[in-house]
C-alpha cells in the first residue's frame, strides 16, 4: 500500500469518521488533494456538484457516481469479485479507537452490491451518511481549498 493510500486512509478514519472538532492536519492536506485531483481527472465529475456534498448532497450523477468509486478504488477496499466496498479491509492501518465506527459502515452498508461499480460506490456512500452522522466530514477533506 503506497504512502497516499496510508495517508488517506488515517485521515479518513481519524478525521472523518469520528472527528467532532474538524481540523485536518498539514500534512495531510497534499496527499488527500492529489488523491481528489486524480479521481477528478479519471472520473470527469463536476467540481460544483461534488462541493455540493458539504451540505450532505451526493447527486446521483454518473461521474460523481464514478469519482466515488475511483476513490474506494485507490484506497484498496473494492471487492474484486462483487464490487462490494469494504471498509474492515482498513482495520489493520486504523488506530483502535476508530475500529468500531469503521466495523458500523462495514455492518451496515457492505452488502451493496449493483450490477454497476459506480452505482455500487454511490449507493455504499449514501448508506454511510444514513449510518453515521460524521461521514459528511470525508467532503470536506476532498474538496477543500
Amino acid at each position: 500500500m503506497n504512502i497516499l493510500v496510508v495517508t488517506f486512509t488515517v485521515v479518513l478514519t481519524v478525521y472523518i469518521v469520528l472527528s467532532t472538532a474538524f481540523e485536518i492536519p498539514d500534512r495531510y492536506k497534499k496527499p488527500a488533494k492529489m488523491l481528489h485531483e486524480i479521481c477528478l481527472a479519471e472520473s470527469g465529475a463536476s467540481e460544483e456538484l461534488l462541493r455540493q456534498c458539504l451540505d450532505g448532497t451526493v447527486h446521483n450523477d454518473p461521474a460523481v457516481k464514478c469519482y466515488i468509486h475511483c476513490l474506494f478504488d485507490k484506497i484498496d477496499v473494492i471487492e474484486e469479485d462483487t464490487g462490494r466496498i469494504l471498509l474492515d479491509r482498513l482495520l489493520y492501518i486504523i488506530p483502535d479507537d476508530v475500529k468500531e465506527a469503521v466495523n458500523h459502515l462495514t455492518r451496515e452498508c457492505s452488502h451493496i452490491v449493483t450490477p454497476d461499480k459506480c452505482d455500487t460506490a454511490y449507493e455504499t456512500v449514501k448508506c454511510y451518511f444514513n449510518a453515521h452522522d460524521e461521514v459528511i466530514k470525508f467532503c470536506h477533506l476532498l474538496v477543500m481549498e
